[in-house]
């Protein structure tokens, strides 16, 4: 998968204010398919809308002969936008109303997702692992049923999460979601400094992983691809975020 650049921008200003089970390959009729995915992109920066639709298709192609399409963002350290990225593109392959997207919050250090859509986090994948609540009282259906989302839930200490990632109940969790959804889209803690993140990378179709261009040093990429190499996870590729241009960006398009 090739590098995406210029990922965020003016997504993530305008990203916080915007705010079920479904079948295996569901499909509803697509008659206000295109109104409805024009309407989630108006408001985006071009450059971003671009970007989203690259990676969109990138990610379609490293997928596309995978039996079950699990895939987990994070980054080598935390605040590159791994999590703008993850909803954006979850908003847009619902926005097209012919594949089913789940979206999962496990980014339990600090969990954002919940903002983003304006829903409550009292309830999520925490409590649902732990078993104090059922599968259903966690789903949040967004976008007129095609995207779900679960947030974190209530935190827990670091060591209980890794025993809950860690746990049958988890792989027992993603496997039922890979096989009632289209997509599975995973946001966690940036790697280096959650250890669950590595665990429940180990238990995903693909990782890519989100880097902050001029912020994160190459020394820190590698540790961060290390670590995913090292408990077996899958690395599909990288998004490289938040790239300046030091000259007008029009005369980039031209050379």
């Amino acid at each position: 998968m090739s590098k995406i650049f210029d990922a965020l921008r003016k997504a993530e200003r305008s990203g916080r204010k915007q705010g079920g089970q479904g079948n295996k390959r569901f499909r509803s009729p697509k008659k206000s398919a295109d109104m409805k995915k024009d309407i989630f992109l108006q408001g985006l920066d071009e450059d971003f809308r671009r970007s989203l639709l690259t990676l969109r298709n990138s990610v379609d192609s490293e997928m596309r002969d995978k039996g079950s399409r699990v895939i987990m963002f994070t980054s080598a350290l935390p605040g590159e936008g791994k999590t703008t990225i993850a909803v954006f593109l979850a908003r847009m392959m619902a926005a097209n109303e012919m594949e089913k997207i789940l979206l999962v919050d496990c980014a339990v250090r600090n969990p954002q997702i919940h903002r983003f859509f304006g829903i409550s986090n009292k309830k999520g994948i925490l409590d649902y692992l732990s078993g104090e609540v059922k599968l259903s009282d966690i789903i949040n259906t967004i976008d007129e049923g095609m995207l779900d989302v679960v947030t974190a839930g209530v935190g827990r200490d670091g060591n209980i999460s890794q025993s809950l990632f860690r746990s049958d109940r988890m792989e027992a969790y993603i496997g039922e979601a890979a096989e009632n959804y289209d997509y599975v889209l995973i946001d966690t803690s940036s790697i280096l400094n959650a250890p669950e993140t590595s665990i429940l990378g180990s238990r995903t179709d693909g990782i890519i992983l989100v880097v902050q261009a001029g912020r994160t040093k190459r020394e820190v990429i590698k540790r961060a691809v290390m670590s995913i190499n090292k408990q077996g996870g899958k690395f599909i590729g990288s998004v490289l975020n938040r790239k300046k241009y030091y000259i007008p960006e029009f005369i980039y398009k031209r050379v």
